[in-house]
C-alpha cells in the first residue's frame, strides 16, 4: 500500500510524528506556480450501493455526541485563531467540515458498499461476496494479495482463485479488505503543499493496523477488527486533506491554511471526524468509538478496549519511528486505561525494534529481534 501511495504522490515518503509535523522541514502552504501541479477531475460521491439501514440507537447516541464534540472544537479553533489565519481559507475550511455533508464525507465506492454490507449480514454467504469481488479487479487483486501474505498463507502453493481466498481469509479478513480500499479511495492530490504530510500520514496508518492486529489479544479483540480500526484511526485526518482537495479543484488554486491552525485543526478534529465517518459507513458504534476517542485525552467516559487498543497501538508506533523507549505503563496511568497490562507487555515485547522501559522494561527495556 505504501508503493502506491509512492507512486501516486510521485515517490513522497515519510511518516507521521508523534506531534503531527513531519519530520522534513515543513513544506509552504502555498506552493509556487512551477510547482503547482494541474487540477485533477472533479469527484463526486457513489451512489449509495445498498439501502441505507436505520441506525441504532447507540450509534444514534454516538452520532449526537461526536457532533456535539466537533462543532465545540471547530468554535474553539477559530475563535483562538490570529487574525490573519482568518484572513485565510481556514474558516472556509472548517465551517464546512462542521456541516459534515457529502462534500466533507463521501461515501465510499460502490462495491466496497457492496462487500462490507455483505460481510456483515448474517444471512450472507460466500458466494455472494465472490461475486461482489469478481466485478471488482482492485477488490480482487487486494483479496490475493491478503490471502498469499505470511498471516495466511498456507502450504507451497499460491491461492489464485476468488473462492478460496474468501474461504482462507473469512469474513472478518474481508471487513479489513474492503475498509482498506474504502480508505485507500480518500487518498488524494490536496495540492503539492500538503502531498508529503499527507504521505506521513497514511504511512503511519498502515504501520499501525499491523501492531494493533499483533496486540489485539491483549485488548479481547479478534485481530482483522484490530487491524482495520487500526488503519481507520486517523482516518478523519485523510478526510481534512480530501475536502481540501476538493475545494483546490473546484477554486482552480492552492488552498491557504496557515501550517500552525492546519496542524491544529488536523489533531482536533480528526477524532470526532473519523467516528462520524465510522457511524455514516455503516462500520458499527464500537468501532467508531474507538477511532474517535483513540488519543484517550481525555479518556472515554466509559471503558473502550478497542480505543484503548489504538492509543497503544499508535504510541507504539511513534516509539519504533523515533526510537524511543516506551513506558507501558505510563499509558497505562496517563490514559486510565482498563486492559490487563502484563499480558499486553508480553505482546510488546515481540514488536520488532521497541524497546520497553518502566518497572518491567527496566532502563533498557527489551528490544526485539
Amino acid at each position: 500500500m505504501d508503493k502506491k501511495l509512492g507512486r501516486w504522490l510521485g515517490g513522497m515518503g515519510g511518516s507521521n510524528s508523534a506531534s503531527g509535523k513531519p519530520e522534513t522541514p515543513a513544506a509552504k502552504t502555498q506552493a509556487t506556480p512551477q510547482a503547482t501541479p494541474a487540477p485533477t477531475p472533479p469527484r463526486t460521491p457513489s451512489a449509495p450501493a445498498v439501502p441505507a439501514r436505520e441506525l441504532t440507537a447507540e450509534e444514534k447516541t454516538l452520532l449526537a455526541e461526536l457532533t456535539r464534540i466537533l462543532e465545540g472544537r471547530c468554535d474553539v479553533l477559530l475563535r483562538a485563531a490570529p487574525p490573519e489565519t482568518k484572513q485565510s481559507d481556514a474558516p472556509m475550511v472548517v465551517d464546512t467540515l462542521r456541516l459534515l455533508d457529502e462534500t466533507a464525507i463521501r461515501q465510499p465506492p460502490v462495491a466496497a458498499q457492496r462487500a462490507l454490507a455483505v460481510a456483515r449480514s448474517p444471512t450472507s454467504s460466500a458466494q455472494q461476496l465472490v461475486e461482489i469481488f469478481e466485478q471488482d479487479p482492485a477488490l480482487t487483486e487486494a483479496l490475493l494479495q491478503m490471502a498469499n501474505s505470511s498471516f495466511y498463507h498456507r502450504g507451497n502453493q499460491p491461492c489464485i482463485a476468488i473462492s478460496e481466498a474468501v474461504q482462507r481469509v473469512g469474513v472478518r479478513g474481508v471487513e479489513a479488505i474492503v475498509t482498506t480500499n474504502m480508505v485507500e479511495g480518500l487518498l488524494c492530490r490536496p495540492g503539492s503543499a500538503y502531498w508529503q504530510l499527507l504521505a506521513q500520514v497514511w504511512s503511519h496508518m498502515t504501520r499501525t493496523a499491523p501492531i494493533a492486529r499483533a496486540l489485539a489479544p491483549a485488548f479481547k479483540a479478534a485481530p482483522e477488527t484490530a487491524f482495520t480500526v487500526g488503519l481507520l484511526h486517523d482516518v478523519g485526518r485523510l478526510m481534512i486533506f480530501d475536502y481540501l482537495s476538493q475545494l483546490r479543484t473546484r477554486l482552480r488554486r492552492e488552498i491557504e491554511v496557515p501550517e500552525a491552525f492546519l496542524f491544529s485543526m488536523l489533531n482536533r478534529l480528526h477524532e470526532p471526524l473519523g467516528g462520524i465517518a465510522a457511524v455514516r459507513w455503516n462500520l458499527g458504534a464500537d468501532i467508531a468509538r474507538s477511532v474517535a476517542y483513540h488519543h484517550h485525552e481525555p479518556p472515554p467516559e466509559r471503558p473502550d478496549l478497542l480505543s484503548e487498543l489504538l492509543c497503544v497501538a499508535e504510541k507504539v508506533d511513534h516509539a519504533v519511528r523515533l526510537a524511543q523507549p516506551l513506558d507501558p505503563w505510563k499509558i497505562w496511568r496517563d490514559g486510565e486505561l482498563t486492559a490487563e497490562p502484563h499480558a499486553a507487555q508480553e505482546l510488546l515485547a515481540t514488536i520488532p525494534g521497541l524497546q520497553l522501559s518502566g518497572p518491567q522494561g527496566g532502563k533498557a527495556g527489551a528490544k526485539a529481534a
